[in-house]
Formats: structure tokens, sequence, C-alpha cells
């Protein structure tokens, strides 16, 4: 293979992965701490896309700042249905599956109803190309790299050295002893859920950046949450880290080659062949 194909090969795949990193993230952060599948989580991401469309076109905000923006409006929102939807069911995984597939229902829906069913693309704020080293990058793409790659080293400080993140750890580690020490595990699982959200609206902005906007769009985050959770561990931080890169990197590579049917097949058949040999993922751990 030839450095010339092979460049950007590798470049598609890291840029797959960071954005499959943030969106698995939020979902494997808020089974490993509250123990809930949100299966919500996809059209977490689709919300962030529809509000940063919203912040760039109708409120005219530059793009730097909207992306924040809309990652913050997005968690702050989430309250609610925490509040309403998940609050009595942390720790109840099949109740908080089966309520979180009727709020993903929802709120698609609501979202065909305020925005209408088609699909949109974000106005393009980089369009350009840049050149390093004898090779040719889209614009739009090196800044969704640099940007999750930014935000996942933020998330990192922010778990290892904040007193914040050593809560979530220690709950996660062992919601009786953390009740002991004094955190209050409620709150802690409403910083979660927030830190989470946010993680899959950012992901689901950058995500509609690079492809489209629509109100089902939620779907394909979620089917590759799920993926990446399983390879690496459900509710492993670090197994969600590796499935993102190991599920961005072989999609690259088998689209390149082979073409997207194989490479959904290749997915799904690893993610079968791991639950027959090693059920709790590469990086996660047997319960029981």
């Amino acid at each position: 293979m030839s450095v010339t194909l092979l460049v950007p090969i590798l470049f598609t795949g890291v840029s797959l992965s960071a954005i499959y990193v943030l969106v698995a993230l939020g979902f494997t952060l808020v089974f490993g701490i509250m123990r809930v599948v949100n299966f919500a989580h996809g059209e977490f991401a689709m919300m962030g896309g529809f509000a940063l469309l919203f912040l760039l076109d109708r409120a005219a905000l530059p793009y730097w700042f909207a992306l924040p923006l809309a990652a913050v409006l997005v968690g702050t929102v989430s309250l609610l249905p925490e509040r309403l939807v998940f609050r009595r069911l942390y720790g109840q995984e099949l109740p908080s599956m089966i309520a979180a597939l009727g709020l993903s229902v929802a709120l698609a829906e609501g979202a065909v109803i305020l925005f209408e069913v088609h699909e949109r693309s974000l106005p393009s704020a980089f369009s350009g190309l840049i050149h390093i080293g004898g090779f040719t990058f889209p614009e739009d793409r090196l800044v969704v790299v640099a940007i999750a790659l930014a935000a996942l080293g933020a998330f990192w400080l922010f778990v290892r050295f904040t007193r914040i993140g050593l809560a979530l750890r220690t709950v996660a580690q062992d919601r009786e002893i953390a009740e002991a020490q004094g955190i209050d595990t409620r709150a802690t699982y409403r910083i979660t859920f927030v830190l989470a959200t946010m993680l899959a609206a950012l992901g689901g902005a950058l995500f509609a950046q690079i492809y489209a906007l629509s109100p089902y769009m939620g779907s394909v985050p979620l089917m590759k949450a799920f993926i990446i959770v399983i390879i690496g561990g459900l509710g492993s931080v670090p197994g969600a880290a590796l499935g993102g890169v190991l599920l961005g990197m072989s999609e690259s590579f088998l689209n390149t080659f082979y073409g997207a049917s194989v490479a959904q097949f290749a997915s799904f058949g690893a993610i079968i062949l791991l639950l027959v040999l090693r059920p709790w993922g590469l990086l996660g751990r047997p319960e029981g």
C-alpha cells in the first residue's frame, strides 16, 4: 500500500474515531455510574446538531462560540428528561432501557414536528483545503479532529484532577462507600447525565458538520456508540476510547477497499464474536 493512499485512509479513520469516542464516552459514562442504558443518547446527539444549526443560521453566532454553546444548551435541556424519566430508574437497567427507548422516539418525532423530516446541511464554517507535507486535507475535517481531541483532553483532565471528577470515579466504583464518605450521589448522577449529554451533543454537532443533519440521524451515533462499548466494555471509559479508535480505523480501511456494506458486516461480526469469547469487552470486567 502506497503512502499516498495510506495517509488519507488514516486521516479519515482518525476523524471518525474522534467523533465516535465522544459519543461513546457519554453512553458508557451513564451506564458505568448510573447503571442506565440510555437508548435516547443518539437523539441528544441529534439535538446537538440542530442546536448548532440554530445558533449559526438564526442567531448568526460565530462558529467557535456556537459549538460549545450548543453542547451546553443540550446539556441544560437534558435536566428535564433526567428529572422526569431517569431519576426514578437509577440502577434499574431493563426499566431504564425501555423508558429510554420511549424517550428516543418522542425526541425524534418531536424534532420532525419542529424541523420537518428532510435532511439539511450545516452552514459551512470551513470549506478550504490545507496542504501538509505534500498531502491535501479538508479544513473542516481537520477542525473536527482538533475539537474532538481537545474535548477528550478536557474531559480527561476534568475527571482526573477535579473534586467532581473524583466523586464521579468514587460513585462508579461503589455507591455505598461514596455515600458513606458524604458524596451526594443524586447530584453526582445529575452531573454525570449532563456531562454525558454534552459529549453526545458535541459529537452529534461535529457528525452533522461532516455528513448531514436530520431528525432521524440519532440512530447512527447510537449504533456506533453501542458497538464501541460492546467492543471496549460497557462502563469502561478506556474501553470506549479503544473501541472508538478500532471502529473508526477499521471502517475507514474497509470502506475504502470493500465498501460500506462490508464495513457494517465486519462491525457486527466482531460484536458477535466478542460476545461469544469475551462478553465483558476488551477492557471491561466480568460482573459477579
